[in-house]
């Protein structure tokens, strides 16, 4: 009875002890056993994030009072002109307003409505002539710049060490220099005489004996390093600015720099971190010409912390820069404004006379510090007349395509947690999805675009029929003022034949004048002749 009573009390024990355990795990511990549904949230809160996601409309169109004729509201006083900017800002615009027609000018940049107070209604005419001309499309400039740097530098060098003490013997002493601490300097030093940190580096190769032993040291020692480094950096950044307008890009990046300082009173130097900005600057500011060249004010510098330099390749703070007031290229031209190359070599032998020239020995006697590096800066410039952005559609499918995870088979994670690929289904349908919505939007900006476009040529047939029938008026008017001028042709024309023939007429009767007096000439002569006959007659009779 009492073992039978025992038992029952262990497992009321237990069940309530497995019935507490059960309240504080589902009451304050739920959250452990939550693994999975935290995942799979956490999943679809990155993949809700990390998705790109297209505008939904691309296709609100203005207001139509944006899109309406200039308005004159004539006033007691004045007449005031209502005008809405096209292409250019309120700014602009009035400024030219004010220094050509002198006209008070107010601006509502909000609207980009100007409001020109005119003496009258004609002057207010007058001035929408003058905005028709002024206020035209602005040329936009594409310009393609292609930045490359290339840095190569190699050092090699050797020192030696030599301390020989009692030598043969004698006391007699080959180097064995030291420093203010105590420490063996290079009988003949390399390149640690111009960069303290070669002396960490290097491979030291040579025979000591009897090392810390007073009077009795030998050691030669060669200190051989080889160092190479290269530095390519290559930009491609690209300025899209209207005509006449500044387009920078600006890169800063606020490097550390590592200082050795030496504190007085204390023999340890200790490192120091500061700061400095290096920056990568392009500003260019394009100018196109009626004949078709494009103008370019640019200003390049292109900064750089990874330059190796000297023996140990330590990184150095690089600056460069040029800039260009003017210059013409036809667009599409590539313009190179700067190609700076530089080459320099250093090679220093110190050692001792006769002994350093000695085949194999010399090398015991001498040191060499050889240092020769190139730097080359190349800057080429491309600018193009730009036809604007890009289609939305076109660039949102660019980002997706830059920014997708590579594809992968299924991992041991993925083989263990979902085996039999529901995951997978899953994520192919979603995209499935995506991709249609994706199709649907990318039609509906396509038919927005197509109407837009049609309602654009509808504009530009009505304008074109207006320029023919005003080609026709003129034409017909030209039709007229030719044919009366042919008629008055063909009238003087008469009248020059009819003069011609009257002319004539008195030509000819003029020339039987002449003829008729030419014989009223000769009968007189003859006359005369017969009279004179006769008188001569009559005397002789």
């Amino acid at each position: 009875m009492f073992n039978l009573l025992s038992k029952y009390v262990d497992k009321l024990r237990s069940g309530w002890i497995l019935l507490v355990l059960s309240l504080l795990c589902f009451g304050g511990c739920g959250d452990f056993f939550a693994h999975k549904p935290t995942e799979v949230q956490t999943r679809s809160i990155l993949r809700d994030l990390g998705q790109i996601r297209e505008v939904p409309d691309l296709s609100t169109p203005l207001p139509d009072i944006y899109l309406a004729e200039p308005k004159i509201i004539e006033g007691k006083d004045d007449a005031k002109l209502f005008y809405f900017t096209r292409h250019h800002t309120v700014d602009k615009l009035a400024g030219l307003i004010k220094e050509q027609l002198g006209y008070t000018v107010s601006q509502s940049p909000a609207t980009n409505q100007l409001i020109v107070k005119c003496p009258t209604v004609d002057d207010a005419k007058a001035a929408i002539e003058f905005l028709n001309m002024v206020d035209v499309p602005p040329i936009q400039v594409n310009i393609d710049c292609l930045i490359l740097e290339r840095f190569a530098d190699v050092t090699m060098d050797w020192e030696t060490t030599i301390k020989i003490e009692n030598l043969l013997g004698e006391r007699i002493t080959l180097g064995g220099k030291t420093d203010a601490s105590g420490n063996l300097l290079p009988a003949f030093p390399g390149a640690s005489l111009r960069e303290s940190k070669r002396a960490t580096f290097g491979l030291d190769l040579g025979y000591w004996k009897n090392m810390g032993l007073t009077g009795h040291e030998f050691r030669i020692i060669v200190d051989m390093l080889v160092s190479r480094g290269y530095l390519r950096i290559l930009m491609n950044p690209t300025i899209e600015t209207v005509n006449g307008q500044k387009g920078i890009i600006k890169m800063r990046d606020n490097v550390p720099l590592e200082k050795i300082m030496v504190k007085p009173g204390f023999d340890e130097p200790f490192n120091l971190t500061e700061y400095q900005w290096v920056e990568d600057l392009l500003e260019v500011t394009p100018y196109v010409y009626s004949d078709g060249f494009i103008g370019l004010t640019t200003k390049i510098q292109l900064g750089s912390k990874s330059k190796p330099e000297g023996v140990v390749q330590t990184s150095i703070i690089t600056e460069r820069t040029i800039e260009v007031v003017e210059n013409r290229i036809k667009p599409g031209d590539s313009l190179v404004i700067g190609g700076i190359r530089k080459s320099e070599e250093r090679a220093v032998v110190r050692g001792v006379p006769f002994f350093k020239d000695i085949p194999l020995i010399g090398v015991l006697f001498s040191s060499k510090d050889f240092e020769e590096k190139a730097t080359e800066v190349i800057f080429i410039l491309t600018p193009t007349i730009s036809s604007g952005g890009v289609k939305h559609a076109e660039m949102i499918e660019d980002m997706r395509r830059k920014i997708a995870k590579p594809k992968s088979g299924m991992g041991l994670h993925e083989a263990l947690s979902d085996p039999f690929g529901a995951a997978a289904y899953t994520r192919h349908v979603e995209q499935q999805a995506a991709r249609a919505e994706f199709e649907r939007l990318k039609a509906q900006i396509e038919k927005a675009e197509a109407l837009e476009e049609m309602g654009q040529i509808k504009e530009k047939l009505l304008k074109t029929a207006e320029e023919v029938l005003a080609q026709k008026t003129k034409v017909a008017k030209a039709r007229s003022e030719i044919l009366a001028a042919k008629k008055e042709a063909e009238k003087a024309k008469a009248d020059a034949d009819k003069l011609k023939a009257e002319v004539e007429k008195a030509k000819a009767d003029a020339q039987k004048a002449k003829k008729e007096a030419d014989n009223a000439t000769a009968e007189a002569e003859k006359a005369k002749a017969e009279a004179e006959k006769a008188k001569a007659e009559g005397n002789d009779a």
